[in-house]
Formats: C-alpha cells, structure tokens, sequence
C-alpha cells in the first residue's frame, strides 16, 4: 500500500523518473541511505526523504539531473517551498548564469596569470598569488616541509627552501596562426629564505582516511583552521587583484576552478578549468563549502571563482583519491573570506612606513610621547631589513654618529616599528656588559628574548677567540634563528660609544662573530648604536651615518610623509622664525632639544599653522 507523503513530496517526486537501479546507484554514491518501500510508487518519496535527512537534497537532485533522471518540474510549488526545497530543472540552471563573453574572457585571462603550480617535496598542487608577494595554498601540500611542533609559529624546516617551488605560466596556448596549442615556458618565482607567512593545517579529521567526512565541520570554528598556507616570495610579481567574493549566495552557485592536476600517469597536466556548482555551504557562517568542480589530485590549494572572477576560496580536498570527480558534490573548498583579512599584515608594502611618533620612558620612568625629527633615513633602513629578500648586510644597520644626535634613539624607533608590524625585539646596552665574557653575554642576548643558547660539543680548542668562532657565536645565531622563526628577530646592541664604560673584550669578539654569521642566520636583524670596530667590506653598506635635523626636517613632523614641496616651503619661514637665533646651533653638538622647543613653539599657533597651509592650497582668507 502507498504510504501517506506531503503534498510537497509528492510534487518533487512527480518530477523525477522513477528508474528504481540508477537511483540507487546515485544515492549509495552519495551516501544516502538507500529508500524502504513496499510498493514501487514509494520508493522515489521515500529517496527523498532519506536524502533531506542527510541534508543532501542538492546534492541527489544535481545527480538525478546529470542523469537524466529529472523530468518537467511542478509548476504550481509555491515560492517559500520552491526556495526552500530547490528543485525544479529551472533552479538547477539558475547557477549557471549567462555572462558577457569578451569580459568573462578577459577576466579568466587575468586570473590564469595569477595561478601558479606548487612543487613541494614529493607532492604537488596550486596556488594563487593574492598580493605581489604572497601565494595561498593548501597547508596539508606542503606540511612535510613545515616544523609545526616548535614553540611559537610553524616555520619552514631547514633547507626546505631548496625542496619547494612556485611556477608560474605553466599552460598551453593557442598562438597566432598556429592551429595545435602550444605548452609555454613557465618561470619559477623564488620564494623568500623565510617562506612561510602563515599557517593553518587541517583538522585530524580532514585528513584523506577512515575519519574524512565530506560535510563535517567537527572542531572548525570562526577561527579556523583552515588548512591554509601563504607563502612568501622573494621578489614581487605583477599583480592585478581578484576580489574575493564576499558574502557567499545562499543558494547554489556556478564557479569556476583553475588548477593544476595530475595526468594520471605521475605528471603534471598545464592549467585546467572546471566548471561546477557550490552546492552547500557548512558551517554558520560557513567555514567549508561543498561544490560539484572536476578536480584531481594537484588540485589542493587551487582558487574557486565566481560566474565574476571573485575569489571564493581555495580547493581543498574530495572523497578519496584517484580520477577526476564531477557531477555531485563530492568536492570541498575554504572559504577566502574568513582569512583574507590576515593579507595586509603579511603584505610588506615597498614604502617604509611613517614613524611620526615613539614611546619612550622620562627621566622619573614615566611613559612619553616624543616626536620623532628627522631620521628618514634610519626608518628607511629598518624597513628595508624586514623584507624576505634582504640580503645580510641589509639586515645589519650600524648607525654611527657624533655625540647627541640620536644614537640611544635609534632603539626606540626599531621598536615602534617591530610593535607596529611583528617580530622579536631586545635591546641591550653594551656599556653596562663591560665584565662579561662571552658565554654570560650569549646568555643575556638569549635571556632578552626569554630564550636559552644551545649546547655545542668542545671543540678541544683553548684560545677564547677560537672558541668564540666554534662555539659561543654559533650557538648563539642558532638561538636567534630560532627566535626568528616566529616573525624575525631584532636585536638592538647599543653603548658602543659610551665614554663611562666600555663593553669587554669578548663582548665585543662575540659581536664581531654575530655580524659574520648573518648570511646563515635567515630573519636575524642586528643593530649596533655606536660601533666603534672596523666592519667586513661586504658590511660597509650597512652603515647609516646620522646627520644633525634640518629646518625641513621640523617642518615635515606637521605635515604627512611624502609633502608636496610647495607644502613644506609654506612651513620653512614659521619654523625659521621659531627657532630664531637658535638655528645655527641645529648643526652644534645637541641639535634635538632646539629642533623640539621650535617644534613646540609652532605647535602652539595652530591658527597660524592653519593658515599657512590653506594659503599654500590657494584657499586662505
């Protein structure tokens, strides 16, 4: 006998032919408990039922309809059922949208550019440059060349940069009167020594095995993970941005996948694009998708797009391994949205930012606010440092100078931008070091950053230099490597000048030996204040020679970086009258405390400030 079905059931199914054997086949491939009847007429309600239980009624419905299975729907469903039950032949094509050819053309063209190829060890997959400097992928391709277990960050393991690689421009093309496709040459970006800006591996679950079920969100929250990795290049590459997506539709969606799969014989095929659907979003808000694109293995990490070219995530993972899939929804993506925030702090942008101000301890330890004056230069070097690709005597700034134009200030301003942008910072004054030896001053620098310098083997030698070169300073770099892993590491040494206390002998040597082992000591920064030895010759650019604060320099702390000249010769006249017959001592041996009364004095007139700049824009009174 027929069992008793909703109206609404019974409408759905009366659009779907009932072939008994291909049904079953669609639902024991999706994982949908197979129907119970009795009578023929029950077995297609009942499929359907199963299949809203498992919440996987786009899904059977996508298949029935690559099938062939889904005949002319009901036309009188009503629209809160029709929305809510997503049925007809109409709502399936509804996701594949007609576009404007030549735009859609033009904006696939632009997004293949910004795909690129990942070799990493033994596996491979895709990527997508997201800034000129950062590629996203999937974490789990390359989490046997990542050391997740140390304290702090994960960071690449030694020697990894040598086992993974970014190729761009691996693709076929069909040239000008040419009628067979041609495979281009691709480039390999060089990744940086530090590659590594992020990381968020999979849940346990997630991993291809026993435990991977499709649609689970089991342990993934608002915060992830994400099974994400970006990656850092060494050198920026042309770059025009895909947007991301945004807010995700609610119902199914066409996209567009541009991945690198396997040929199914051990290679590599050229870029691909798949078509599908996201059929489901999991999670509230959602934090994995499922969608219905061919993918393969190499697939991991490879952008989805919308029917607009916007980024809606990255490919994850499928049901087991092997060929393409396609059809129903046995594919899962990251969703960007989440994580595309996390871009701008990982981006380093070409200029160096702007140091207007530090925070600095008074002559009682009470907290200031000082206006930094000047030292463009100094900010400059800093910034320069932090890059991926900064060479060794890019990382190393010694900053020399006569007495009272700024040395001790030189930390503060490392520290406001470490603070602003990440990283390891100490600072240790040298002056105050004057009794140590080498040992006890590796285990201060280690100590500043809440670290402890590793045990090296006797060498058996007994000249304190040699062990120096041995030992102490090489343990000493490995500590700061390590301490570099998690964002860099910035270590400040200053006192070198002093004329009250010197630092030791072996101090010094150790210093000497630090500066040497900075091209094997990748994310170390140093920063020697007043070092008075002789540097390496390949060191000599590292040298930054402080000069007094001009009138320009006052006048450039009212405006924002980069003035219009037009700007700054407006402020010169009030900054000159300011300092009066003070300004020839700016070029005297204590330059700051006169550049920062006239300074004040300016800013006390604000009206008169005012009035300079809007006469400078032509809009005074």
């Amino acid at each position: 006998m027929t069992q008793s079905w909703s109206p609404d059931i019974l409408r759905m199914a009366s659009s779907i032919r009932c072939d008994i054997p291909r049904i079953r086949a669609i639902l024991d491939q999706l994982g949908i408990r197979n129907a119970d009847y009795e009578d023929p007429a029950d077995y297609v309600p009942s499929a359907i039922t199963n299949a809203m239980g498992r919440g996987k009624l786009v899904a059977f419905q996508a298949a029935l309809a690559k099938a062939d299975l889904i005949t002319d729907g009901p036309v009188d469903i009503g629209r809160n059922v029709f929305e809510r039950l997503a049925v007809l032949h109409s709502f399936v094509a509804s996701a594949h949208p007609h576009v404007d050819a030549r735009v859609a053309a033009r904006r696939f063209l632009r997004a293949s550019d910004l795909v690129c190829r990942i070799d990493a060890g033994a596996r491979h997959g895709t990527g997508l440059l997201v800034t000129p400097t950062l590629v996203a992928t999937a974490a789990h391709l390359v989490s046997e060349l990542v050391d997740a277990t140390a304290a702090g960050a994960a960071a690449p393991q030694a020697g990894s940069t040598s086992r993974i690689h970014v190729v761009f421009g691996d693709m076929t093309d069909l040239l000008d009167d040419e009628t067979s496709p041609t495979r281009l040459t691709p480039t390999t970006a060089p990744l940086a020594a530090s590659w590594l800006a992020f990381y968020s591996p999979p849940t346990a679950e997630e991993t291809e095995g026993d435990g991977f079920v499709l649609d689970s969100v089991t342990d993934i929250g608002a915060e992830g993970p994400w099974d994400l990795a970006i990656l850092r290049l060494a050198e920026a590459r042309p770059f025009r941005p895909m947007p991301p997506c945004g807010v995700l539709p609610r119902k199914p969606f066409q996209i567009h996948v541009l991945h690198h799969p396997d040929n199914g014989t051990g290679g590599v095929l050229p870029l691909q694009w798949s078509v599908g659907t996201v059929e489901k979003p999991l999670g509230d808000p959602p934090v994995r998708l499922l969608h219905s694109a061919n993918t393969s293995g190499g697939s991991s990490g490879a952008p989805v797009v919308d029917a607009e070219f916007r980024v809606v995530g990255l490919h994850q993972a499928g049901l087991g391994q092997g060929p393409a899939r396609g059809g129903a929804a046995f594919n899962r993506a990251v969703p960007m949205s989440p994580w595309s925030s996390k871009l701008a702090s990982l981006e380093l942008p070409e200029t160096a930012p702007s140091v207007t101000t530090v925070e600095k301890l008074d002559e009682r330890g009470n907290p200031v606010t000082r206006t930094v004056i000047g030292r463009l230069g100094t900010v400059e070097r800093i910034w320069r440092s932090r890059f991926p690709d900064a060479t060794a005597p890019q990382r190393l700034i010694v900053v020399v100078g006569e007495p009272g134009l700024g040395l001790r200030f030189t930390h503060h301003l490392v520290h406001a931008v470490v603070t602003r942008y990440g990283g390891a910072y100490a600072a240790i004054d040298v002056a105050n070091c004057q009794r140590d030896d080498a040992t006890s001053f590796a285990d201060k620098v280690a100590g500043a950053f809440a670290a402890a310098t590793g045990e090296r083997p006797a060498t058996g030698l007994t000249t304190r230099q040699r062990e120096v070169r041995s030992r102490t300073a090489p343990a000493l770099s490995e500590t700061l490597v390590e301490v570099a892993r998690a964002g860099g590491a910035w270590l400040v040494l200053e006192g070198f000048d002093s004329t009250v206390a010197s630092p030791s002998a072996a101090v010094v040597d150790l210093v000497r030996r630090l500066i040497l082992e900075l091209p094997r000591s990748p994310g170390v920064r140093l920063v020697l204040a007043g070092w008075q030895e002789t540097l390496p010759s390949e060191f000599q650019p590292s040298v930054d020679y402080l000069e007094a604060p001009t009138v320009e320099d006052i006048a450039r702390t009212f405006v924002p970086p980069d003035p219009p000249p037009s700007v700054l010769a407006a402020l010169v006249p009030m900054v000159r009258e300011a300092l009066g017959d003070d300004e020839p001592s700016l070029r005297g041996p204590c330059p700051y405390p006169i550049a920062e009364r006239a300074r004040s004095t300016m800013e006390g007139d604000v009206g008169r400030l005012i009035r300079a700049l809007l006469a400078d824009r032509g809009g005074g009174p």
